[in-house]
């Protein structure tokens, strides 16, 4: 470690923070100062510090790398995994990390490359993972959130077992699904014994519009992010600098010689100082540093990149060879690449590197690493990444191009059975070896690892490296068409667009080939989304599409165009029954359980559960044949909406159920969090209201995980209504005004209106009516004026009618209900109506009551309603039997 010097400050601020993550409070610390100020000093002493002031925590390191960076999805977080598992001893009482990713954490297990190398390698063999992972098999994520949820869950987990210490070097090279990742898993750790601190360069970051300095500002706002920003080191400190690197005092006319040409950098400024010790300009008198006589005669280098070159020239040839080739790897090595690189025996080589670790402080050991091969090789890194640049940047011309070409035939033959865990490096080494077919391979291969994982952002940087090397127009529509799609995925329309444009202008005048077809096909969606042209265009575009690919024989693509058609404006379901049978000819199970599934979801919107309920049984049934336990999920979930709009709610509640299940095992939070949400207002509705709240609760809990925000709305709403169903006015209360507050920030006026009525009920429930009414003039003054009958509008309509009824104007009350039940088409709305047109002409006409309520009784007795069915009941033998029916 490099001598520690003027940072009191700041690591007393780092152990505070630290102290308050102990006791439960985490957060997120982000140390920012440019090259050689002391970021990492400051880091390694507070990490070595963290082992006597916490014992019981763990720290896990990570890095990002410049040369890799947007290549490798999630770099540190998969070296976290490898930090974690390498420490994975079984404590009395404690979890293993194999474990709790076999619970937690499949996704990264199976769909993260190097995340189930890293586990397989721990475990011995690949084999062994599915072996510990209890024999399942993982599809690859559904979603974004579905792999940072598992990723959240699984680090708290091990929290929950120690505290955590997380470190991020050079988040400047960090690559977008890495920063997102960080974003997510930091806003959910302020109530967690866990400390997040990254490091990163402030004028990297402005320079490339790095996305780390909005996720800070934006964990800033969140209460959990601070930055603690170096302040350039003083002339105490400086001196104390020279102290401890040389054990003596320094005079002034060294100490002014040091800051004139190497300014407050402690990089720059202990560099400087070694390269002067080395060449004799500085020497020890009398217990005393200074200048020697010559030093006028000899040329001080004037920047931190100088020093180290003119200290690299000294080293032995061998040593400086060696440091050359692995520079070209960029700033971590490995000892059996370098090796082969320079056609040394092995040995040989790490007794070398060696020197460089020990007498020379230019590299340090990070671990070992087990090849495909069998076989384990050394890791080193450069111990600044500045050495490393210099380095590379002064291997000129052919040399340069054949060292990197070089290492990408060593990559290769290394890794011969998976060179998919490689591809980024493959891509990059190709590309400055001048060889594009293969760089363009690999980048296209590596922008696919990156896209299943929705490193979309990594993706398109691999796709761009992919365009530059191409080589043939076949090629280059291939790659500017995946660029399309990226970009599409990443909400960048316009660049989405140009590439589709420039893709069909290559494809040229063969205008019938389905290529051009699925491109212009492509080229509607992205419009439709960007809002380039009218729905009427778009139309009449897809018809045209539609008709070549029909005259092609193309049928697949045929189903993705009618799919496309069904989603515009003024498109019917016809669309979606001709793509169910044009499935049904090609005999492709999945897109026939695709087509039977979309409609299905069509006809439950459009308010035919019947035949809905019809073509998500097929869908059911091939997805259970074929597999696919996201899309199981699914289709239970539309059942689920089927049979609750058929007035069958135990039917929904064994779909949702299943639906729900399913999600929970498949690890997909955000559809889970949906399907729990659609189950607990029907158990409410049941009198399930344990059931409800259960479901409900999940589903609030999964939408603070994911970040849900505007999901996170129903839940709420639902357990307001169930508390209010419960009679808990209070809790109601609270949980109307939690959604009022949500609603108005988030700008979601219906949800405004829902939770003002709530309220209004809560305060007519009290006997305030004044202050109800206040409410529902309020929800009013948000209605829009449109002849539709939207369900915000129940709520408002229910309210109003027993608020005239409280003032004793029956009149005004029953028409409101009477109005309302001809408009309403959920039979537990209507019947609710009923009830409530019952209970107010009771007072007046119990003759004419009693059938009113026997019609909403009948209606709940068919759903299952329990506690409305008891309160038609009781409002019935109040009458006693007055519609001259025995009273049940």
């Amino acid at each position: 470690m490099t001598v520690f010097v003027g940072r009191t400050r700041e690591l007393e601020q780092l152990e505070s923070r630290l102290d308050r993550a102990l006791a439960g409070k985490g957060g997120v610390v982000f140390i920012t100062g440019e090259a050689g100020a002391g970021k990492s000093s400051l880091s390694e002493r507070f990490l070595a510090d963290v082992a006597g002031r916490a014992p019981a925590a763990r720290v896990i390191t990570a890095s990002c790398s410049e040369q890799y960076g947007a290549g490798e999805p999630y770099q540190p977080f998969v070296e976290a995994f490898r930090d974690l598992v390498s420490g994975d001893g079984r404590e009395s009482g404690k979890k293993g990390f194999r474990e709790l990713a076999r619970e937690l954490a499949p996704y990264w297990v199976a769909a993260i490359p190097v995340a189930g190398e890293v586990i397989a390698a721990t475990m011995l063999t690949a084999a062994e993972i599915k072996e510990t992972l209890g024999g399942m098999s993982v599809a690859a994520p559904p979603s974004e959130e579905a792999l940072f949820f598992q990723y959240t869950e699984l680090f708290f987990a091990a929290a929950g077992e120690q505290p955590m210490v997380l470190f991020i070097d050079d988040l400047h090279w960090a690559d977008r699904a890495s920063v997102s990742l960080l974003a997510h898993l930091a806003r959910k750790v302020s109530d967690k014994p866990v400390l997040i601190v990254g490091t990163y360069r402030p004028a990297d970051v402005e320079v490339s519009q790095h996305p780390i300095k909005q996720a800070k500002l934006e964990l800033e706002r969140y209460g959990v992010g601070e930055e603690l920003a170096l302040e350039p080191l003083d002339t105490v400190s400086l001196a104390e600098l020279v102290r401890g690197e040389l054990g003596g005092p320094a005079t002034p006319e060294l100490m002014h010689l040091l800051e004139r040409r190497a300014g407050t950098n402690p990089l720059f400024f202990s560099e400087l100082l070694s390269w002067m010790v080395e060449q004799g300009v500085a020497r020890e008198r009398h217990g005393e540093w200074g200048l020697a006589e010559s030093a006028e005669e000899v040329e001080v280098p004037r920047s931190v990149e100088s020093v180290i070159e003119k200290r690299l020239i000294r080293l032995d040839e061998d040593l400086y060879r060696a440091l050359e080739y692995a520079s070209v790897e960029g700033d971590e090595f490995d000892s059996t690449l370098l090796a082969g690189s320079l056609g040394m025996d092995e040995l040989e080589l790490e007794e070398l590197i060696d020197a460089a670790v020990r007498s020379h402080r230019l590299v340090r050991f990070s671990g070992t690493r087990d090849l495909p091969t069998g076989d384990q090789t050394s890791v080193y890194e450069f111990s600044h990444t500045l050495i490393q640049d210099v380095l590379h940047r002064n291997i000129h011309g052919k040399r340069r191009i054949l060292l990197h070409r070089k290492i990408a035939e060593l990559l290769e033959e290394i890794y011969e059975a998976d060179t998919e865990s490689v591809a980024h490096k493959l891509a990059l080494h190709y590309d400055e070896g001048r060889i594009p077919e293969r760089a363009c391979q690999y980048a296209m291969q590596a922008a696919e690892r990156a896209s299943r994982v929705y490193a979309h952002w990594d993706a398109i940087a691999l796709l761009e490296r992919a365009l530059r090397n191409t080589q043939t127009d076949e090629c280059r529509i291939e790659v500017l068409e995946r660029l399309g799609e990226e970009n599409e995925r990443v909400g960048r329309y316009t660049q989405a667009l140009q590439q589709f444009n420039q893709a069909l202008d290559a494809v040229g005048s063969e205008a019938e080939q389905i290529r051009a077809v699925r491109l212009r096909r492509k080229r509607v969606q992205v419009e439709r989304l960007h809002g380039s042209r009218s729905a009427d265009e778009l139309l009449g575009e897809l018809e045209s599409l539609a008709e070549r690919a029909r005259a092609l024989g193309e049928r697949a693509e045929l189903c993705e165009i009618l799919w496309c058609h069904s989603v515009l404006p003024g498109s019917a379901v016809d669309a979606e029954r001709e793509a169910l049978e044009i499935a049904a000819g090609t005999g492709e199970p999945g897109l026939v359980a695709r087509a039977h599934y979309l409609l299905a979801q069509s006809l439950a919107v459009g308010g035919n559960p019947v035949e809905a309920i019809s073509h998500a049984r097929g869908a059911l049934d091939s997805y259970a044949e074929y597999g696919g336990d996201i899309e199981l999920a699914r289709c239970h979930n539309t059942l689920g909406i089927a049979h609750v709009l058929l007035g069958d709610y135990q039917q929904a509640v064994e779909h949702f159920d299943a639906a729900a299940t399913i999600f929970d095992r498949a690890g997909e939070p955000g559809g889970e969090a949906i399907v729990r949400n659609n189950l607990g207002p029907l158990l409410t509705q049941m009198g399930d209201w344990d059931g409800a709240e259960e479901n409900l609760e999940e589903a609030v809990r999964l939408c603070l995980r994911t970040d849900a925000t505007a999901l996170l709305r129903h839940p709420l709403e639902n357990l307001a209504r169930l508390h209010q169903a419960r009679g808990d006015a209070e809790a109601a209360r609270v949980g109307w005004e939690e959604l009022l507050e949500r609603a108005q920030s988030m700008g979601y006026w219906d949800t405004e209106i829902v939770a003002r009525c709530g309220l209004g009920v809560v305060h007519l429930e009290a006997g305030d009516l004044g202050s109800a009414g206040v409410e529902l003039a309020a929800a009013r003054q948000l209605l829009p004026q449109e002849e539709e009958w939207p369900d915000y509008r129940e709520d408002l309509e229910l309210l109003a009618a027993r608020l005239a009824a409280a003032r004793g104007d029956d009149a005004e009350a029953l028409e409101i209900l009477e109005q309302a039940e001809a408009a309403v088409s959920d039979r537990h709305v209507w019947a609710t109506y009923r009830l409530y047109h019952g209970e107010i002409l009771s007072h007046s006409d119990p003759a004419r009551a009693g059938p009113i309520v026997r019609e909403a009784l009948d209606v709940f007795e068919q759903l299952g309603a329990e506690p409305m069915r008891q309160r038609a009941v009781a409002l019935l033998t109040q009458l006693g039997g007055s519609d001259g029916s025995p009273v049940g």
